[in-house]
C-alpha cells in the first residue's frame, strides 16, 4: 500500500505535466536538474531518492497494475494522471502511511550509510562479545568497514556497556513506531547465530507487498535520523552513528564551474565559449544553481514584471509544463527565463 500511495501521490500532484518516468527518477534520485527541479516545484522532496533500488520493469508493471484497478489514468503510455476513484483512495488513505517519516532530499544519501554502519556494528559487537569472529558480514564496503573498525577500536574493551546502551537507546527509538514497524526494523537486524531476514521473508511474515518493504526499512531510518538529530542528549550513542555522514550533493561539479565563472560576471555566452560547451548547457547549469542558491540574482536575467507574468502564468493554467506557461506570456519572454523564474520560486 505504502508504494502505491507514494506513486500515486505523485501522479496526483504532477497532474499531466509530467512523463510517468518522471515518477521513477524522482524515487530513484536521479542526479538530473529536470528531476531535482520537479522534486521542489511539485513540494515532493520528501520522496526524493528514497528508492534507489527500485527496478524500471517492477515500476512499469505495478503502474499498469494501478491503471488497471481505475485509480491511475494512463495517457499515451508516458503519463499517469490520478482518477476521481484514486484520490478517493488517497484520501481514505492519508492517515494510515508514514508520508511524514521521509525526509529523502536531506536523507537520500545520509540515509543508507547511516543503516550500513548500524548493522555491521551490531553484527560486530553481538558476535565478538561471543568470541566469534569467523562471521560473514552483511554490508561489505569499506566505507562502512572502516568506520566500524574504529568504532570496535574504541569501544571493545566496554563491549557489555555498549551493548546494553544500544539496546536501552534503540528500545527508546522504538517507542516512536508503531509495533510493526518496531518488529521490521528489528527483524532486520543481524546478531550473533542469527541473521536479519530479507525483504521477501518480512513481506511474506506480515502479508505486505515486496515493493513496500524497502520504502517501510528507509522510512523508518529517515525518521530515526530526526529523532536522533533532534535529541542528541538523549541517544548519545547514536549520535555517533551521524559522524561525517554524506552531506546533500547540491549542485553538479560541471554546474559549480559555471557558478565560479558568473561570480566573476562573465555572461552565459562566454561561459559557453570558454568551457567549449553549448549555450543551453550553460542555461541547465543556471537552472541548477538558481534552485540551491537563495541569493541567486533573478532580476539580472528577469525583470520584475516578466516574473510576475510568468507566475501568473502559471498559476492561471495551474500547471508548470514549459510550452503551456510559453503560450500565455509575451513571446520575449524565453523558455529559460521561464525555468529559471520556477525554479527560483519553488512555487506549487
Amino acid at each position: 500500500m505504502l508504494f502505491d500511495y507514494i506513486v500515486m501521490s505523485c501522479c496526483s500532484r504532477f497532474k499531466d505535466g509530467r512523463s510517468i518516468s518522471a515518477v521513477y527518477h524522482l524515487l530513484k534520485g536521479k542526479r538530473s536538474i529536470q528531476t531535482v527541479q520537479d522534486s521542489h516545484l511539485y513540494q515532493l522532496n520528501r520522496f526524493y531518492g528514497i528508492y534507489p533500488m527500485l527496478q524500471k520493469q517492477d515500476f512499469d508493471k505495478h503502474i499498469h497494475k494501478l491503471a488497471d484497478g481505475n485509480l491511475l489514468a494512463l495517457y499515451n503510455d508516458n503519463t499517469a494522471k490520478t482518477t476521481a476513484r484514486g484520490e478517493n483512495w488517497l484520501h481514505e488513505h492519508q492517515e494510515h502511511v508514514p508520508i511524514n517519516y521521509f525526509n529523502g532530499m536531506d536523507y537520500y544519501q545520509k540515509a543508507p550509510v547511516f543503516l550500513e554502519r548500524l548493522l555491521l556494528l551490531i553484527q560486530t559487537m553481538t558476535n565478538s562479545r561471543k568470541n566469534n569472529f569467523h562471521f560473514i558480514p552483511v554490508i561489505d564496503k569499506s566505507v562502512a568497514t572502516n568506520w566500524v573498525k574504529k568504532q570496535y577500536q574504541q569501544l571493545y574493551q566496554n563491549q557489555a556497556v555498549f551493548l546494553n546502551q544500544l539496546h536501552e537507546e534503540l528500545y527508546q527509538l522504538l517507542k516512536n513506531y508503531s509495533d510493526m514497524e518496531a518488529n521490521i526494523f528489528v527483524d532486520s537486524l543481524t546478531g550473533y547465530n542469527h541473521y536479519g531476514m530479507s525483504r521477501f521473508q518480512i513481506a511474506e511474515l506480515y502479508g505486505l507487498n515486496q515493493l513496500d518493504i524497502p520504502l517501510i526499512k528507509t522510512a523508518i531510518i529517515h525518521r530515526m535520523l530526526t529523532i536522533i538529530s533532534r535529541n542528541t542528549a538523549v541517544y548519545p550513542l547514536f549520535t555517533r552513528f551521524l559522524q561525517d555522514l554524506p552531506q546533500e550533493a547540491g549542485i553538479t561539479n560541471s554546474a559549480g564551474k559555471t557558478k565560479g565563472l558568473l561570480n566573476k560576471q562573465y555572461s552565459a555566452e562566454e561561459i559557453a565559449e570558454m568551457r567549449h560547451l553549448k549555450l543551453n548547457t550553460i542555461y541547465d547549469h543556471m537552472v541548477e544553481i538558481a534552485l540551491y542558491d537563495e541569493n541567486f540574482p533573478l532580476e539580472t536575467y528577469v525583470t520584475a514584471d516578466e516574473q510576475k507574468e510568468i507566475l501568473a502564468a502559471a498559476k492561471k493554467i495551474s500547471s508548470f509544463k514549459l510550452k503551456a506557461i510559453k503560450q500565455e506570456v509575451s513571446e520575449a519572454i524565453s523558455y529559460f527565463q521561464i525555468r529559471l523564474v520556477l525554479a527560483v520560486e519553488k512555487i506549487s
